[in-house]
């Protein structure tokens, strides 16, 4: 139900709409009277008495409102016109399409107006509104009528024109129309009504009439086949396809409606097709056979005093390649001539043609220069000129002068070459007609007429095509042969690179960059739809272009092209279809992510395993005590499945990658996932998903973890698998067991940290020495030492060679290469392989100190070495604080000298040590000790007073 409002009794417009979506829930409801063919709207359930406007909306089937909007304007309209003081109007409709229905609709409508215009009537109740105002509601009824239309004389243009097909006749009915196949019955009713004139409608005793009439030859019903036509076998459409010819059932069933088409009666046809139709000459006698469905279904005869096949020339001939000749008698009219009758034995003439008499056969020599006898329209023989000279009432047979054409061109155009008339265009441009210039002195003398022909049609905007045609501008000289002068123009268009077409406004800007011309218009034909933001790249082809999708993607690369429309086979039809154009497809990554694995692989757990009390003393173990431990053994076996699912679900993985050493991990620490797409890698870590445990197959205590993801595409990785062990240690070895883990790991992690360093190293130098202008050094293959048949490379330390010993050999093997290379290379190489020296000495240094942690390390126990080294490193910081805590603030003072050394120091000193006294020991006792006396010891017993030490100083000096 739709509600209006008046606001004002003085603006008789529509000023306020209610919910339109009422309208289709309203309890309004028409009613249809068969009798007179009208609908009455009823107002709900209430039921009052409604007014009847006087006048009636009338409207023709194609001009009638054509939905619920377009009905609710009028009624509304006509209520504001015919009606005072209206303030509301309710307009009840049904949703029913009562346009399309010839004859007289009834809608109510429910009107709240001013009290002051309504009729004094008491039965009327008088409400006060919203804005204080007294009304009265009243109901009225507006009349609608609708005519025919009838569709088989109205222009094809119109929505409501008939669909049936040639050469089925078009019947008009009330509201609709129906398709009938021709008769040839004078008799029949089709015959003898006015079908054809614009107030005709086929009343119900004409389809009685119809139906009673026999078909007199399968000519007059339609196509015996349901592919071929619908309402088989039938002589019309009545009854067969829907009563309504402008329902979808109804036009489909209508225009599929084949009627068979008579090859003699349609040259009389005006819709009868060439491919029927062509079938005799005109003048020949056409004999249709009995049924349509005979190959052929007619004969041609040719009618007395005329010769030929009956058939036409043209190219269904099997004469095409031959030359066709017209039939000719002698100059008496009776004798053909040779050339006729050598034709005639030939069937060399087609059609059905009368001979024409050859009037210049014996005719006297005509006497002027130039002249030959020809014969008039009338078939009389004269002198006329000879071919190549027109007749000049002074001089006779003279030779002819044709115009020069010369072709027109703009004068700043540089794409046009008049020598050759070539003009290039490129694709988006327009061609534009500049016409010829016909320079003729008889100009004035003669009639002329200029032709122009295009070798193809032109676009009515811009040229799409690649390739040529040509513009033939022909002037008619009718006097002449041959019968006119020709200029022709070529048109080139080059190809354009759509890649770098862009939409700017109106235009497109364009540049010549990557081959292609620019194309002056805006044509959307020539702007690349290819999918960029997929990663689709546009690569030029020659005369069009197409998309293509990065690596690790599939699709067309296109955006949908509304303007393309599939033809049903897989392709595409339209104006400029792309090369490559699957409809729009994009580009859809189809690059699977990659799972690596990170930390221990596999993982292990130790446990301990369960055992009874074992005392100092060995003693054998009763049944008893052996069958309570298998049981321990088993029921601890049952729990580790579920342990270590609990593990992996708490840590949400991180447990799989965890070690004595780096016992906060998280799990992004276990794996690392990457999807290379085209706009780089991106990391779906995160998104990564662990797997259940599954136990391993023919494997005891051994499981296995997937982990799984999926990339934003839907791409999903290869599992990666992570096995697990579960490792039964007894107790009294778990401790030694878990120290020999945690050192294994420390090793790992040190020697890890070692090779990165030495990479890192190693790439520095490098890019150093490939900046250098001297020529690099080619890289030195790995170090293989070998001994007893075992292989390593250097820097490795495991097997029987220790480190120390593969590195020597490798060492010598260096030093070895460098002599060789130093005698053989010069200087230059010298300095190349000291860089490598330098640098495999400091990862020898490297390697050293890494020993001697581990060795300590597996001396005093992880945790006792980290506390030593973190001592080490607090000392050795609080030497240096207090080293600079000295030198700042007890570096100056009293008791603190500042000495400065000068010239007459070290003149002192030299005189120093001038004076300088030196004492030796006594020599050995003759009792052969061996003891020596030292300065400042007792003297020998030939010294009495032992002597002071020597002294020296800057400040005082001895004499």
């Amino acid at each position: 139900m739709a509600k209006h409002t008046m606001m004002t009794p003085k603006r008789p417009l529509l000023t306020t709409v209610a919910a339109v979506a009422a309208l289709f829930l309203s309890p309004i409801t028409i009613a249809t009277d068969p009798a007179n063919n009208k609908a009455t709207a009823t107002a709900g359930p209430h039921h009052q008495q409604c007014e009847r406007l006087p006048s009636s909306l009338t409207y023709s089937q194609d001009s009638a409102p054509a939905d619920v909007s377009a009905i609710l304007r009028v009624v509304v309209e006509k209520i504001n016109r015919d009606v005072t003081g209206v303030v509301d109007v309710e307009v009840a409709w049904s949703g029913a399409e009562l346009h399309k229905r010839v004859g007289e609709r009834i809608v109510r409508c429910t009107v709240t107006r001013l009290a002051d215009y309504a009729n004094n009537n008491k039965s009327q109740s008088i409400e006060v509104d919203e804005h204080g105002r007294s009304v009265v509601t009243q109901c009225f009824e507006v009349p609608f009528t609708i005519l025919d239309v009838n569709e088989c004389t109205v222009p094809r243009t119109n929505s409501m024109a008939h669909r049936c097909h040639p050469p089925s006749v078009c019947v008009n009915t009330l509201g609709s129309y129906e398709c009938i196949c021709p008769s040839e019955s004078s008799d029949s009713v089709i015959n003898n009504s006015p079908v054809n004139t614009p107030d005709f409608v086929a009343l119900p005793n004409f389809w009685r009439q119809l139906s009673s009439e026999s078909a007199a030859s399968q000519w007059e019903v339609s196509l015996g086949s349901s592919s071929e036509s619908s309402c088989p076998s039938s002589p019309s459409t009545h009854g067969c396809c829907d009563e309504d010819g402008h329902s979808k059932e109804g036009q489909y069933c209508r225009s599929s409606f084949r009627c068979p088409v008579d090859p003699c009666a349609a040259p009389k046809q005006k819709s009868a097709t060439a491919a029927v139709a062509a079938a005799c000459a005109s003048n020949a006698i056409c004999q249709r056979s009995a049924s349509p469905l005979a190959h052929p279904n007619y004969a041609c005869q040719c009618p007395p005093n005329l010769m030929g096949n009956g058939h036409p020339c043209s190219n269904n001939n099997n004469m095409k390649n031959r030359k066709m000749i017209a039939p000719k008698v002698k100059y008496d009219g009776v004798t053909p001539t040779e050339e006729t009758r050598r034709a005639l034995d030939a069937g060399l003439i087609c059609g059905c043609v009368e001979p024409t008499v050859d009037a210049c056969e014996g005719f006297p020599k005509c006497p002027g220069k130039h002249e030959m006898c020809t014969v008039k329209s009338d078939n009389t023989p004269h002198c006329t000129c000879q071919p190549g000279y027109t007749h000049d009432p002074d001089y006779g047979c003279v030779d002819e002068s044709p115009p020069i054409l010369t072709l027109r061109h703009p004068d700043d155009s540089s794409s046009f070459d008049p020598k050759t008339g070539i003009v290039h265009l490129s694709q988006g441009d327009k061609y534009e007609e500049y016409g010829v210039d016909v320079i003729d002195d008889n100009a004035e003398e003669y009639l002329r007429s200029l032709k122009i022909t295009y070798s193809r049609p032109l676009p009515q905007g811009c040229l799409l095509e690649m390739g040529q045609f040509t513009v033939s501008y022909t002037v008619a000289m009718p006097w002449t042969t041959p019968e006119f002068v020709r200029s022709k123009r070529t048109v080139v268009i080059d190809n354009v690179n759509e890649c770098m077409v862009t939409k700017s406004g109106t235009t497109a800007t364009t540049t010549t960059t990557g081959g292609g011309v620019g194309a002056k218009y805006y044509c959307p034909e020539l702007v690349a739809m290819c999918d960029v933001e997929s990663g689709a790249s546009c690569i030029d082809e020659i005369g069009t272009y197409t998309c293509q999708c990065p690596e690790g993607t599939e699709g067309d690369g296109f955006m949908p092209i509304p303007r393309l429309k599939s033809d049903g086979k897989g392709g595409f039809v339209g104006s400029m279809v792309p090369k490559g154009y699957l409809g729009g497809k994009g580009c859809r990554d189809i690059s699977k992510p990659v799972v690596e694995l990170l930390g221990p692989n596999p993982k292990r757990f130790r446990v301990a395993r369960a055992s009874g009390v074992h005392g100092v003393l060995r003693t054998d173990e009763s049944d008893e005590s052996i069958v309570r431990v298998e049981a321990l053994i088993a029921e601890q076996r049952s729990a580790y499945e579920s342990d270590i699912r609990s593990l992996i679900r708490s840590t949400s993985g991180a447990e799989l990658c965890a070690t004595s050493t780096k016992s906060n991990a998280l799990p992004t620490d276990c794996v690392r996932a990457q999807d290379h797409t085209y706009k780089g890698i991106v990391d779906l870590t995160s998104r990564v998903s662990v797997g259940e445990p599954v136990p391993k197959d023919n494997a005891s205590l051994q499981w296995k973890v997937a982990y799984n993801v999926v990339d934003d595409a839907g791409n999903e990785a290869e599992t990666v698998w992570r096995d697990i062990i579960v490792e039964e240690v007894d107790i009294n070895d778990f401790e030694q067991r878990a120290n020999a883990d945690a050192l294994a790991n420390r090793k790992d992690e040190v020697d890890r940290a070692v090779d990165d360093a030495l990479t890192k190293e190693r790439r520095k130098q490098q890019q150093s020495g490939s900046s250098n202008s001297r020529e690099a050094c080619p890289q030195c293959e790995p170090c293989i030492c070998s001994n007893n048949g075992q292989t390593q490379q250097r820097g490795s330390g495991s097997g029987t060679i220790s480190r120390s010993e593969c590195n020597a050999t490798c060492d010598a093997k260096i030093d070895a290469a460098v002599s060789s290379l130093s005698s053989v290379a010069g200087s230059s190489d010298a300095s190349c392989t000291s860089s490598y020296l330098e640098s495999d000495s400091s990862a020898a240094s490297h390697e050293i100190i890494q020993e001697m942690l581990v060795f300590m390390e597996g001396l005093m126990g992880p945790s006792a070495m980290m506390l030593l080294l973190l001592g080490c490193t607090l000392a050795t910081i609080l030497y240096v604080l207090q080293r600079m805590f000295t030198a700042l603030f007890f570096s100056t003072g009293p008791n603190v000298r500042t000495y400065y050394h000068t010239r007459e120091d070290d003149e002192q000193e030299r005189v120093m040590m001038q004076n300088v006294s030196y004492y030796r020991s006594p020599a050995p006792s003759a009792r052969g000790s061996t003891r020596q006396s030292t300065p400042g010891s007792a003297a020998s017993s030939a010294v009495s007073t032992p002597r002071p030490p020597p002294t020296a100083s800057l400040s005082s000096q001895r004499r």
